[in-house]
């Protein structure tokens, strides 16, 4: 029981001087005095701006994708063209329209 009670006593004055230390003798700059470090501040932003791009950059390849699926079907709808064609078959599809 001594013992836990020396270990919270040592981490009471660890965070104690953690405190002192960043509040009053300015160990961690804090220029908007709200307590959290400017350090932390940053990275925070930071890691906010980069979801935010890699947010934009996936619906992008998102689109691309479809794209790309829907270009696709149609190369394989021709591709079926081109191979009746071989065979001899009509051709599919709109007739042309008659020349005025």
């Amino acid at each position: 029981m001594k013992t836990l009670l020396i270990i919270i006593l040592v981490l009471v004055v660890i965070a104690g001087a953690v405190y002192v230390g960043t509040k009053f003798f300015g160990l961690a700059k804090d220029q908007d005095k709200d307590g959290i470090p400017d350090k932390v501040e940053d990275a925070v932003d930071d890691v906010k701006a980069t979801a935010k791009e890699v947010k934009r950059r996936a619906k992008r390849v998102k689109e691309e994708v479809q794209d790309v699926v829907e270009e696709l079907k149609e190369a394989v709808d021709q591709a079926k063209d081109v191979g009746q064609a071989v065979k001899g078959k009509p051709r599919r599809g709109r007739k042309p329209g008659t020349k005025r």
